[in-house]
């Protein structure tokens, strides 16, 4: 086989694989909703003493989250956790690594609200085990965060 009709013969190739792919994005049914709805509809429960309170509910902004609990247990320690909606958690099970930098954010958040006491979030998944934690200590730069395996 000549050169000519080698390179004749892949850009056929390629065009078919263009016409195809544009065949299949025609024909493909349209995206469905998530099995749960909207989930930036869902309602999400905040119980946190007023100075937290506000830093609490960023957590439910993006609809990933059920409840938010943040309790003052001592001076020294703040405690939250955070249970994911059915869709939340699924969002996490599949994109964990990228959602690790907005709950840094929060955590921060949520420690500045706290002024200079420890803080621990727990995130647990809709049947309530944990999937995740952060952390911030008052004397750390930034909150770190981690999926429990």
């Amino acid at each position: 086989m000549t050169t000519a009709a080698q390179t004749g013969l892949g850009i056929a190739l390629v065009l078919i694989i263009f016409m195809l792919a544009v065949a299949g994005e025609r024909l493909a049914p349209p995206n469905q909703a998530p099995a749960g709805g909207d989930a930036k509809n869902q309602k999400c429960d905040v119980d946190a003493p007023e100075p937290l309170h506000a830093a609490a509910k960023r957590w439910c902004a993006d609809g990933l989250f059920l409840k938010a609990i943040v309790t003052t247990a001592d001076a020294q320690n703040v405690i939250a956790v955070m249970q994911f909606t059915p869709n939340g958690a699924q969002t996490w099970q599949l994109q964990s690594g990228l959602l690790m930098g907005e709950f840094r954010t929060l955590t921060d958040q949520l420690a500045v609200a706290a002024g200079g006491r420890n803080i621990s979030v727990a995130l647990n998944d809709a049947g309530d085990r944990r999937v995740g934690a952060c952390e911030r200590k008052p004397d750390e730069a930034a909150a770190t965060c981690a999926a429990t395996k």
